[in-house]
Formats: C-alpha cells, structure tokens, sequence
C-alpha cells in the first residue's frame, strides 16, 4: 500500500489534508510550499526549526514577507534595513524561479535550500522549498540533487496564454487567453502585422515593466529578443497578478512563449499530489504503518537503505528493523508513542545483508479524527554513519594538539575532572608537572617556526617515552606542556619523573639540519596537598614553573604557599605597570660618572624609578623583571630614551657644559627591528647630538643572537652613539664576539668592586676586566664605587671611571643638573 492507498481511506478531504500534512511534518528536512500569492499552505516542524521562525507565527495562510521579516530582524540578510530585505526577497520569490543555494545560519549550521516551482495536473501548485541540513552530510548532496531533478520532471509547465513569434519577433497567432490575461486592448490588434516591440512599447508605457524611460526599456528588451534563448521567469504585474513566462526558441528562431497565472491558490488535491511527490523523491526512508507497527508502505529511500522491496516487509513490524542489542530501546519507544504520540532518537538499523548503521529515527502518530485512536505511525529514518565517523573525527581534533598529536587543553581539562574525584575517594596522590622550554622562544625567532615546530613534536616523543603508560601528557600551546602522574606515593615518585625528563631533554636535538639544545624548567604540584581541584593544583604547578625558571632553568621546583603570594603580587605589578606611563607614575633619576680622579664628570646614568600613589616607591628589581617577561619594556624604554634625551638637552641649552648621558638597553628593545629608528628618532625629536647618547647593553642580552647584535650595534656605532657593555663577567660572553663588538666601554659590574678591598679573587676579576678591556680598546667604567679604597685600588690599575655612592647618589633631574653644574664651574 502506497501514500495514496492510505490517503484515499480518508472520509474527507481535510482528513487527506492531514495525513498530507502529517507526512510532510515527519520529513528530517525542513519542507514548505506557498501558493501563488506565497502564501504559506504545506510546512512540517523542520522548516521552523531551520529557518529559526517562532511556532506560533506559522500558520496555514502566513504570508512569505511576514515569515522572512522574522530572519531579517535577526540580521541574517546582512546589514540594512530589514523591511528593505524583505521588500527585495518577496520579489525575488514573486518571479517564482528555481534556485539552489547553501546559506549558513548564525547558529554555525549549514543548509542546502532547493526551491521549484510546483505543477500538477496542468495547474500551478505553487512553489516548493526543501532546507536539508548538510553540517554533517555533504554526501547528500548528489541525493538531493537527484530529488530535485526529479521533481523539475513532475512540476512541468501547463499553457494558459499561448504566443508564437517569427523569427522578425512578428506575431504569428496567440490566443484569446493572452490578451486576457495581459489585459491587451483590441486596438492593438487592428493593423497587423503585430511586432514584439509594438507590445513592449504599450506595456512599457503603461508602467508594465517598471519606472525608467519606456524606450530605452524597448530597447534593452529587443535586443535581447533579436538573439532568443530559452528562458522562464516570472513576473508580478501591476494589479497584482504574477504570470509565469517560459519561452523556447524553435529551429527557425521563431519563439513559443507560454504565459501562465499562477496567481490562484491551490486546491488540497495538489498538496495531495505533493506529498506523493515528496513521498517517492525525499533522500530518507519513509515508512508508514499501522497501529500494531506492522508495515504499509514505504518510499524508495527506505528499501534502499535497508536493502529491502517493498514485497519483503510490507505486513512485516517495523520493530524487526531494529537490532536486538537495542530491545531496551524498543520498550522506550512503546512507551513514550503511547503516552505522546511522538519519539525521536537513534538506533541501529539492520540491512537485508546482516550489516547494521547508525539511523536517526523519528515517528509521529497520525490519529483518525473521530474517536482519537491511533490509526497509523510515520517513521522518518536517515543513515547517519557518515555523520558519526565525522564526529568521531572532530571529537580527536577537539581534544588533540594538531602538532605533536599529544592531547590538547581541552583533553588535559578532561583527564582531571574524570581522575581527581577517583583520586579523592580512593585517597590517591596525584602529581602535575608543568614543563615549560628554557630559550625556545629565542631558537623559534631566530631559525624560523618550522625548525621550532620540529623541536616541539621530538620534546612530545621524548616525554611521551619517559613516563609511564598510566601517566598523561598534553600540550597546552607554545612550548608548555603537562604531565599528569596519577597514583603516586609521595613527592619523591614526581621528582624521580622530573629529572628522567631534564635527562631527556639533555641531549641535542636535531631539526632542518640544525642541532638544537633546549632544556626544561618543571613545576610540580601534588593533589590533595596543593589544591582542591584542577584549575588550583595546574594553576600551583605554574606558579612553581616560574620559581624554577628564576632558580636557574633546567631544574625542577616543588609549589609552596608563598610562591602564590608571589604570583599574585607579581600580576599586581605587571597590571599597575600598564598604566605607570600614562599615569605619569615613571620618573627618572641620573647618578653622576667622573673620571678616574673622582673629581672631573663626565657623563650620567639614567635610572628608571616608579612611584605608585598608593603603594608609593616600588624597587626596580620589583618591577623591571614584571616588565621584560610582559613586553612593556619596550614601551618603557623608548620612554626612558626619549625624556633622558630630552632632559640631557635642555640642561645643555640652560649652560651645562656637554657630558653624555646613559641609557639601559633591554634585550627585548634589542630584538625589536625598528630600534635603530627608535634612537634616531629620540636623537632628532630632542636635538642632543648623537655621541652626547650612550646605550648600556647587558652582555647577556647581545649574546642571544650575537651575530644580529653585531649588525644593530654597528647601525648604532654608525649613527655616532656610544656603546657600553653593561654587568660585565656577570653573563656569559664569548670572547671570540666580544672583540667583534663595535663597542666603546666595558662596566665592570657592583658586585665585583664591592669586595675589591679584600676579596683577591674580585679584585682579580676588576683588574683583568680592565687589562682585557684596554687590550681591545675599550675604556671601562666601575660601578658601585662606595670607599675611597676602592677608587684608588681602580684607578691605580688603569680603571678609566667610576660611579657610585661615593661621588653621588642617583639625583632627581633638577638635583642632578646643579651638582654637574657646580663639579663643571669647579673644574
């Protein structure tokens, strides 16, 4: 038995009406037909839910402009007057032409929509749209294209008004229909031969076609006619008629134009008619049934898919389709029809070949309108197998780093969740290692992200090779990664695991040809001891990541409670820094440089020094460090740069005798490409002439990239800038660089003229700094200077200057330019 064998049964056609509608309602796609006045006649709860519309707005008779202005408020026809949206997508829907697109929603789905006009039994049904979800399904798409094609095949055009032109576009014969319904006049008529273009020009005239100038619409529409190709539109008239026009040039170039009102509603034998359409052509199996399940007709889609003719299941139960391992299934589904009617879910279905696939499933009970008992059931199924295996997919995408393969935040987020409750009830220790790469950023920079990228997917083998097969480990992005080492016994299980993984990262590492070497710096948490839950206890591990950055890198350190009173108070610094310079917190102070003999200046350190109005002076090693890790050194340093420039010239325009001024020199100013236009422009906005500037460099800083760094500093040296390498024996420089510097001193650092005075192995340390610095040329000053043992001590050994407490403490602008102004006047 077919839809129409089970429609006929009906007693009415309001009751054929409902199971039209019933069908149409279980359809997985989102289905409507508007007449010809688009209004809306044929609907099911898919179109609703795709279009996004209110329920209680879609009504048998709706108008198309009401349900589309729902859409346009929304913002889904982009930006613009809604009422202008829905003014132009009416008229496009009034030409009633075929279209097909894909229109993804804000919501992220993504739907195929395939509209056609509707012809059944010589009358114009209307117009026919399918929404098919195709996020998941894009195999469905030759389907759908079969089942619209299918569909232009049924909905063939039916001749109402009739003309036929020669190939002079002379009227040959037409029939009474067409000057009817085009409302042409008899006059018209009267002195044949009648032309194409006497018809467009009344027409135009008259406003048929629109506003403009009627004779450039002639001629725009003849020159078309002159050179006809089939073609079909429709068109609203001004009373409010819309024809449909289909025209098809014979072999002599004559034309055949059919002209059709399609302005009358549809009777409810068409949606019947429809609905057998839909019935037969829809790419998901459709079965109907009785009120016992048994089988009474099913579409093409649904044998096919089940690998099943009609002839073997119609009187069989639906419910034999359904797998055995899903019984349970079967038993909610009874129950939830019996109590309402409806259900909706997934299953597995079984083919005719043992072979079984995901379906989504959907049924809904068509009841006969006198008693209220159920007569027949609907059931809508789709294969969804490539729906699944997509979810499959994404699912690993979602929780796996796309680099290393390793698991991805999301996983990490996942593992924890499902593990520490575990952990609690069993009283478990769980430890978490946050492992972050010491100078990758540096070999990322410097040999390009495809060397980096390489690095990072052999640090992922190697852990993954270190730890146990329990034990979990994860990406979070860049180069930090967690280790989750669940039922440990005590801290010295993590920390046995934290030095395997320091051995592994020991030896070099080969990528793109180049050998790199990398190490790790380790945080280690425990739960319970360091936290409730994950966020804490990863968020504690962090925290002793960057206390193990701090002791030296390449080292592993335990979280303990004031390292998170440490953290906090470093984001308490790092967020009042961002507005220090805004705020005009910042200020600089200058400590005065003298010649060997204490007596003569020649020169003055800027210094940095922030007061915060309520926490009032913060030290710079409070600071400056918050700084360099956050990038704001940048901006601070070129501030430091342009108001020391600005300062050293203005005491010189007010008769200080010119000495130099120092500037400190960040390694992350030093990287930056633009730092020689920084300089320069701090030269040229203040007017001090370029060897009145010294930039003091740490020698740490140059040697992360010596052989940019000898490029940047010969531009500086070139510009007439003095350079100064500043901390001198504190980092680790190379000698074989440090005599390709083009610089012009060395600062012998505080801490070795600290203990000049008794220390033999500092005061060994200052002397050879100095013997090293006057062998390549080089002048050198001594910072820290405090006793005048000191100062004789340095300058006994060729020491070329000096600065510190002795002479001076750091003074405020103002102070500073008195004191050099007083020293000056008394040389």
């Amino acid at each position: 038995m077919n839809i129409d064998d089970i429609l006929s049964t009906a007693d009415n056609s309001k009751l054929r009406l409902t199971y039209l509608q019933a069908v149409v309602s279980s359809m997985p796609q989102g289905i409507s037909v508007f007449d010809e006045n688009l209004k809306l006649r044929v609907w099911n709860a898919g179109f609703v839910e795709i279009v996004g519309l209110p329920p209680e707005i879609v009504v048998d008779g709706v108008s198309f402009s009401d349900l589309i202005r729902i859409p346009a408020m929304r913002g889904e026809y982009g930006v613009g007057d809604p009422e202008a949206h829905v003014r132009r997508i009416t008229e496009l829907a009034l030409k009633f032409q075929p279209h097909r697109f894909e229109r993804t929603r804000p919501n992220g789905r993504t739907h195929l929509v395939h509209g056609e006009p509707l012809r059944i039994n010589g009358q114009l049904a209307g117009f026919i749209t399918t929404y098919t979800d195709i996020t998941e399904r894009k195999s469905a798409e030759e389907q759908l294209r079969h089942q619209h094609a299918l569909l232009e095949t049924v909905i063939e055009a039916i001749p109402c008004a009739v003309t036929l032109f020669d190939s002079n576009q002379k009227l040959l014969l037409h029939n009474q229909e067409f000057t009817k319904l085009l409302e042409l006049p008899d006059s018209l008529f009267e002195n044949p031969p009648v032309t194409m273009e006497r018809i467009f020009r009344f027409n135009a005239e008259r406003g048929e076609y629109g506003p403009g100038d009627p004779e450039q619409i002639v001629r725009s529409l003849m020159a078309r006619a002159r050179h006809p190709v089939a073609h079909h539109f429709e068109r609203t008239r001004p009373n409010g008629q819309t024809i449909d026009v289909r025209g098809v040039p014979l072999d002599d170039n004559s034309l055949v134009t059919i002209y059709t009102n399609v302005t009358e509603r549809r009777t409810s034998a068409e949606r019947e008619q429809l609905a057998q359409v839909v019935f037969n052509h829809t790419p998901a199996g459709i079965i109907v049934t009785d009120e016992n399940f048994r089988v009474l007709s099913l579409n093409p889609a649904a044998s096919s898919m089940t690998g099943r003719n009609a002839d073997e299941l119609l009187g069989t139960s639906i419910l034999d389709l359904v797998l055995a391992e899903a019984d349970w299934k079967q038993d909610q589904l009874q129950a939830t029809l019996a109590l309402h009617g409806t259900w909706r879910g997934e299953v597995s279905m079984q083919r005719h070949d043992g072979q079984s696939f995901p379906a989504s499933l959907r049924t809904n009970r068509v009841e006969e309108n006198n008693g209220g008992l159920p007569r027949h059931y609907i059931w809508i199924f789709a294969d969804i197998t490539e729906r699944k295996e997509a979810e499959a997919r994404m699912q690993h995408i979602a929780q796996h780093d796309s680099l290393t393969g390793l698991p991805n935040r999301l996983s990490l987020l996942m593992r924890l969740a499902q593990l520490l409750p575990e952990a609690r009830r069993h009283e478990w220790k769980v430890g978490i290692m946050f492992i972050d790469l010491d100078r990758f950023k540096i070999i990322n920079d410097t040999l390009g992200h495809q060397v980096g990228d390489e690095l990072l997917r052999e640090v992922a083998c190697r852990l993954s090779n270190v730890v146990r097969e329990t034990d979990f480990v994860a990406r979070l992005g860049g180069d930090e990664f967690v280790v989750i080492l669940p039922g440990i016994n005590n801290p010295a299980d993590a920390a046995l695991v934290a030095s395997k993984i320091i051995n592994a990262l020991s030896t070099p590492i080969e990528a793109e040809g180049h050998e790199l070497h990398t190490s790790p710096s380790i945080g280690i948490s425990l739960f319970p001891d360091d936290g409730p839950d994950g966020d804490s206890i990863l968020r504690n591990a962090d925290t002793a990541m960057y206390h193990a950055k701090a002791a030296g890198r390449n080292n592993y350190q335990f979280f303990a409670a004031d390292m998170n009173q440490q953290a906090t108070e470093r984001l308490d610094i790092e967020r009042k820094l961002r507005h220090a310079i805004s705020r005009n917190e910042l200020a600089l102070v200058y400590q005065p440089q003298f010649g060997s003999d204490g007596k003569h200046p020649t020169g003055v350190e800027a210094l940095l020094r922030w007061h915060h109005p309520s926490d009032g002076m913060i030290p710079p090693d409070r600071f400056i460090p918050v700084a360099e890790e956050t990038g704001m050194i940048v901006e601070i340093g070129d501030w430091v740069m342009h108001t020391a420039c600005r300062e050293m010239k203005h005491w010189i325009d007010s008769g200080l005798k010119p000495v130099r001024v120092a500037v400190n020199v960040s390694a992350r100013q030093l990287r930056r490409r633009d730092f020689c236009e920084t300089v320069a422009g701090a030269l040229a906005e203040s007017g001090l002439p370029a060897e009145l500037l010294e930039l003091e460099i740490t020698e740490s800083s140059v040697m992360e990239n010596p052989q940019e760094a000898i490029l940047i500093l010969e531009r500086l040296g070139r510009m007439g800038v003095s350079l100064a390498i500043d901390d001198f024996g504190t980092g680790y420089s190379s000698l074989a660089y440090l005599k390709l510097f083009p610089i012009d001193h060395l600062k012998i650092d505080r801490s070795f003229v600290r203990d000049i005075e008794h220390d033999l192995n500092d005061r060994a340390i200052a002397f050879g700094t100095i013997a090293l610095a006057h062998s390549l040329g080089l002048n050198v000053i001594a910072e820290g200077v405090e006793t005048p043992d000191q100062l004789e001590l340095l300058r006994s050994n060729g020491c070329d200057e000096v600065q510190g407490y002795l002479f001076s403490k750091p003074l405020t602008g103002g102070a500073a330019f008195a004191f050099l102004h007083a020293n000056a006047g008394a040389e």
